[in-house]
């Protein structure tokens, strides 16, 4: 099958996959059947070019800017989901620890405890099983997780749906959010659903910042301030993430990084995260089938 990538992959990618990066003709497009690109490059001219297309697959975590309306229903689409787990699980834990011991702080703070406590992670993936990895590891934490499904399941000591989320959100002591942004995700975390978490809860965002509902978490940071709330994902305004004009950088108990935790703030987690889309299309030329497919229902 042909293929071709929008961005120049790692050399690494082309001694297991005959991929065209470089100097892309109308014929190449017109002859491609699996394209390798981050979700924002999609687009009807792009796609219009390429007829025999078969496969998308992303080099990104998340396909949320992906419009799955313009994309023929034939075509199948592979998520990069996993690829940026380690890093952005570690990132998780430097801001619940920034938080926890006012990291950063101009005015001398309470600080907390992370030790034994109660870890509540939305999101069972290969990001949300690295936070339970570390929770459980490093921190003795009591692991409860909210998801569809579980990657490393070994890591929580209690697994649910997502009709569970409302009960087990009261439970915990740390709040870690790694879901992607879908119909189903779009500002869950609200503060109908949050108003009631326990004295000095943490909650931290590595997943898609309108997963959580802008004025709901400012509001409770308002009322409460025992509690403190972090995130590297920020809301996007005019189809851009806004990492400065949110009122949430006025509060105390408020901390945040401008979408570093993965590939943007790494040049070699970028590379590892390429080489492994490309493994995915290596998997899918050879068996047939490739690791996360997205369900265009999510999303549509």
């Amino acid at each position: 099958m042909r293929i071709i990538s929008t961005e120049k992959v790692p050399e690494e990618c082309k001694n297991i996959i005959n991929v065209k990066d470089e100097n892309l003709t109308e014929e190449d497009y017109k002859n491609a059947e699996i394209l390798l690109t981050w979700p924002g490059r999609v687009n009807n001219d792009l796609l219009g070019k390429m007829p025999n297309l078969k496969v998308i697959q992303t080099f990104s975590a998340g396909v949320d800017d992906l419009n799955f309306s313009i994309i023929p229903s034939h075509v199948k689409v592979f998520s990069n989901a996993g690829a940026y787990s380690l890093s952005v699980a570690e990132h998780a834990w430097a801001l619940v620890l920034a938080l926890a011991k006012g990291v950063g702080t101009k005015k001398r703070t309470i600080v907390y405890d992370v030790s034994e406590k109660t870890l509540l992670i939305l999101g069972g993936g290969g990001i949300g099983s690295e936070v339970a990895r570390i929770g459980k590891v490093a921190f003795r934490n009591y692991v409860i997780g909210i998801s569809r499904s579980f990657k490393k399941p070994e890591w929580f000591d209690e697994r649910h749906g997502m009709g569970m989320i409302r009960e087990k959100i009261r439970e915990a002591d740390i709040i870690v959010d790694t879901l992607p942004l879908n119909k189903q995700t779009r500002s869950l975390l609200n503060y109908d659903l949050l108003k009631d978490v326990r004295q000095n809860a943490i909650i931290v965002n590595v997943g898609r910042g309108e997963t959580v509902d802008e004025e709901g978490i400012y509001k409770l940071l308002k009322e409460r301030q025992d509690v403190r709330f972090g995130t590297d994902v920020f809301w996007r305004k005019n189809g851009k993430e806004d990492f400065y004009n949110t009122k949430l950088w006025e509060l105390d108990n408020f901390t945040g990084t401008l979408h570093t935790a993965g590939a943007y703030g790494n040049e070699s987690i970028m590379k590892k995260a390429m080489f492994i889309a490309c493994l995915n299309v290596k998997k899918y030329l050879d068996k047939g089938v490739a690791d996360n497919e997205v369900r265009r229902e999510d999303y549509v």
